[in-house]
């Protein structure tokens, strides 16, 4: 159903993002069945990284039923570069899916935190913060992704 109505607007967006908790039910079923690309953020911390393993199993069992394979990518997310845990969650997420872990991280960033106290998106409230900037690195490297796989 959610495909059908996203097919009838398709000529109106480039890109359409679609956001469900992780919890396969309908809501993700749909998601799944409509998207072409998988975003999977992913806190760097330990208990985030067994959250993602069921995430990929799911994924996994969800294939089988595709004609085409998810093309999914991997956001760390919350990243702080001055914490171990931080480090070394990172450095397992590159080590265990090194061709669907996006290249960079998006860090913590008390500005998203403000933003949101003040009901604004961040790329409004704080358009030059470190957490801004790494959501357009991100939006850039997805293009590029996507105009690689049109060659």
């Amino acid at each position: 159903m959610l495909k059908k109505a996203l097919a009838s607007v398709s000529e109106d967006y480039d890109y359409v993002l679609i956001d469900c908790p992780p919890i396969l039910g309908v809501m993700m079923v749909n998601a799944l069945a409509a998207s072409d690309r998988i975003l999977v953020p992913v806190q760097t911390e330990f208990l985030a990284m067994k959250g993602l393993e069921r995430m990929m199993r799911t994924l996994q069992i969800m294939q089988k039923s595709r004609a085409n394979p998810f093309k999914v990518c991997i956001v760390p997310t919350m990243y702080d570069k001055r914490t171990r845990a931080s480090l070394q969650t990172l450095q397992e997420l590159k080590v265990r899916y090194p061709d669907q872990v996006w290249t960079s991280a998006v860090p913590i960033d008390t500005k998203f935190r403000d933003a949101s106290l003040k009901h604004m998106p961040p790329s409004l409230y704080a358009k030059n913060c470190r957490g801004v900037f790494a959501y357009k690195t991100l939006l850039t490297y997805l293009e590029r992704l996507e105009q690689d796989e049109r060659k």
